[in-house]
């Protein structure tokens, strides 16, 4: 059998046997293998954390942030078919990442060990070439013979490894023009949530509501893909199991949790002119204020979903944020397939049943309607259900174990909190209105708000929902509230609405009116300085 045609290397050997190059070699398993030190940027502890990535290939392990650069953790027991009895598991403290540089594009090459740094010359090296019918990747270009060939090291050819189909490249940004540079300061918001183990967000633009997860109705059009439907207020809203899409497994909350209060998992409904549909997810964590230019740029692997993701938004003391790109999520061939089969299928229920509740929610994309201006709200635990604007808010953060006492402060100071090098005041408002402590810490959020150039953050009891509402929706609190509550959540909510779930039931929140409960903490915290 001719080596030139059997899809296997032959050796070659090179010109000048005095030739002399550095190389550093690695072990992974049983093989050693070899860098040239020319490519090698530097060796580094397998980090600490690791962000997955989505529709990632089976090599690629995650991100991790060298210094403001995203490095993809490439795998290589796939891409050699080698055992990989740790692969996709957390690597041991022992394991050390080569970041291997070729023009620009740069990849961490994982290793169990690094061994030492060798000047080889040119007679104990070998040379493989491939014949042209060769499809496997042809990393290997050659091998290295040491003490009378008691010693093999493989020798990998960073070229050819990058240039592997789906392997992560950075792509250099463009230098930006003033104006985009000022857009790009500018703070914009996003909303995190989880899907099996990856932490993702999606541009608060693009999400009309966040609902629990509903008795969802069976669908003509119910794949893997599809689990269902909802009729959300008169229109026909088809359900993504966002894992599913992401190319994850998606697993299920126990039989005894599902559906009940304590079940997790959320829908994101999102709508973009005639693109109306719900994402399924595992949790939704918070919201989170970001700037365009901080966003760290994502390695692109693969051509068909080059575009999906925006970013990265790194984070000192939380898990890295993928920011998608919603444009590109709306524009997907299976959501438009989806969401265009189910407009045409169930068009006529839809106008039936709008007919008649005659209910105009969700006409058209603008933010007015027939009845008045819309605006998102988020809807909070305080003892009570309560709820406040959506752009009134900075951030949604959860409650924090490193916040500083403040000697001094009243009672309803909980304290200081550094929040990314900023320090906001930490306000109690269950001690402010004078009901008992909570006992589950666990699900404590803080909504930060801004007054003039200082920050608040309001401790609350849990989030629970996100929802577009038109101020037409709005009814004074009842009497015989108010005249149970305290003067100053008397003074702070004067105003109800009715929060609208999938299931067609509603619950009556309080509105939060943020104005006057500003205006009294400035002068409470003011006398407490004097």
């Amino acid at each position: 059998m001719n080596a030139r045609t059997s899809g296997f290397p032959f050796p070659q050997r090179v010109s000048n046997p005095e030739d002399v190059e550095v190389f550093g070699s690695f072990h992974l398993g049983d093989v050693e293998f070899a860098l040239p030190i020319a490519a090698l940027q530097e060796v580094v502890n397998y980090p600490a954390r690791v962000t997955p990535v989505p529709l990632s290939p089976p090599f690629l392990l995650g991100l991790f942030n060298l210094r403001g650069t995203l490095i993809p953790i490439v795998d290589l027991k796939p891409l050699l078919a080698m055992a990989a009895e740790t692969s996709g598991r957390p690597a041991p403290v022992t394991e050390k990442i080569a970041i291997v540089d070729v023009d620009g594009v740069r990849v961490g090459l994982v290793f169990d060990t690094t061994g030492e740094i060798l000047r080889v010359r040119a007679s104990q090296r070998t040379e493989f070439e491939y014949a042209p019918s060769h499809t496997t990747p042809q990393v290997v270009c050659g091998a290295i013979k040491l003490d009378d060939g008691d010693r093999i090291l493989q020798i990998l050819a960073p070229g050819a490894l990058v240039r592997i189909e789906n392997m992560p490249q950075l792509l250099s940004r463009q230098a930006l023009t003033a104006p985009q540079r000022r857009q790009q300061r500018q703070r914009l918001q996003c909303v995190s949530f989880s899907v099996e183990h990856s932490r993702l967000a999606l541009p608060m633009s693009a999400i009309r509501e966040i609902i629990r997860m509903p008795d969802l109705q069976n669908s003509a059009l119910a794949s893997v893909f599809c689990v269902g439907m909802l009729n959300l207020r008169g229109t026909v809203v088809p359900v993504i199991d966002f894992a599913h899409f992401l190319g994850l497994h998606a697993s299920r909350p126990d039989a005894d949790v599902a559906g009940t209060a304590s079940d997790p998992r959320r829908i994101l409904i999102v709508k973009q002119e005639d693109v109306h549909f719900g994402l399924l997810v595992d949790a939704v964590d918070s919201i989170v204020t970001y700037f365009a230019d901080e966003l760290l740029a994502m390695p692109s692997f693969s051509a068909s979903h080059a575009q999906l993701f925006s970013g990265c938004i790194a984070r000192e003391q939380a898990d890295d944020i993928v920011l998608l790109n919603a444009d590109e999520l709306f524009t997907h061939t299976q959501v438009l397939e989806l969401t265009r089969g189910h407009r045409e299928l169930y068009r006529e229920t839809d106008s039936a049943q709008c007919a008649k509740s005659g209910d105009p929610a969700w006409r058209g994309t603008g933010t007015k309607s027939s009845r008045g201006t819309r605006h998102a709200y988020v809807s909070f635990r305080l003892q009570h259900m309560l709820a406040v604007r959506l752009d009134q808010l900075r951030e949604i953060i959860h409650d924090s174990a490193d916040i500083m006492p403040a000697p001094g402060a009243p009672p309803f100071v909980r304290g200081m909190l550094n929040l990314r090098r900023e320090l906001v005041t930490i306000v109690d408002l269950r001690a402010l209105y004078g009901m008992p402590p909570q006992d589950d810490a666990q699900a404590r959020k803080i909504l930060v708000i801004e007054h003039g150039k200082d920050k608040l953050g309001l401790l609350v009891d849990a989030i629970e929902n996100i929802v577009t509402l038109d101020d037409a929706d709005k009814l004074p609190v009842p009497a015989m509230l108010l005249g149970r509550a305290t003067h100053e959540m008397r003074n702070d909510m004067r105003e109800a609405v009715e929060l609208p779930a999938a299931d067609g039931t509603a619950r009556t929140a309080m509105l939060l009116d943020l104005q006057p409960l500003k205006a009294r903490l400035e002068t409470a915290l003011a006398q407490s300085s004097v």
